[in-house]
């Protein structure tokens, strides 16, 4: 990873010179562990532009153990996202059990956003709960999850079952341009900041 990081500044340097304003975001899907913790450690995720989190294992677990490890994960000050909300491949897996508007509040209340999964197996989180996650402030992204080049092309996908789910673009925060983006990304990093300063004054229990 840290190779890769090294190999996008350098594309970005470029992209600079040539005087375009494309820029490479880093970036990294990490995994939500059986018992909760995450794969990767946070001051790797700290060093990355933005941070996914899914379940990726470990389906058969309650709904109530379920439901906790992607709270916790929204808990994360390093998570942005939380991906494909209850794992299913439609008409191939069903869903894992999980109350997803607990989760829901859980990511209103830590400023985490919710993956719309564009692919034609999963739009997952459903779209008849994005009225609910907009009711409460909470952000959808829009992701392809592409596995090949062609797989860009859900995004147009991705933004029917948004519009079904009454998502405007104001809703949507990879409609945003760059620099807003890079501004949104940066206000879930600094609840860790803040974070850090409460444990060294007053003792922040963990």
């Amino acid at each position: 990873m840290r190779k890769q990081l090294q190999e996008i500044k350098q594309i970005n340097q470029q992209l600079a010179q040539e005087g375009t304003d494309l820029r490479l975001l880093t970036g990294v899907e990490v995994d939500i562990l059986k018992d909760g913790t995450l794969d990767l450690a946070d001051a790797m995720m700290a060093e990355l532009d933005v941070v996914i989190a899914s379940i990726h294992q470990s389906f058969s677990q309650t709904e109530a153990e379920t439901t906790k490890r992607l709270i916790g994960a929204a808990q994360n000050p390093y998570v942005h996202i939380l991906g494909h909300l209850t794992g299913r491949l439609l008409l191939e897996r069903e869903p894992y059990k999980v109350d997803q508007r607990a989760v829901i509040d859980a990511c209103a209340q830590t400023g985490t956003w919710i993956e719309l999964n564009a692919s034609p197996l999963r739009f997952d989180m459903d779209w008849r709960l994005w009225p609910y996650a907009k009711s409460k402030g909470v952000k959808c992204v829009i992701n392809c999850d592409a596995h090949r080049f062609e797989h860009a092309g859900f995004l147009r996908l991705g933004a029917g079952i948004a519009r079904k789910g009454w998502l405007t673009k104001e809703d949507v925060v990879n409609t945003l341009p760059l620099d807003e983006l890079r501004k949104e990304l940066a206000k879930k990093r600094a609840r860790a900041g803040k974070s850090a300063t409460s444990g060294k004054a007053g003792g922040l229990k963990q």
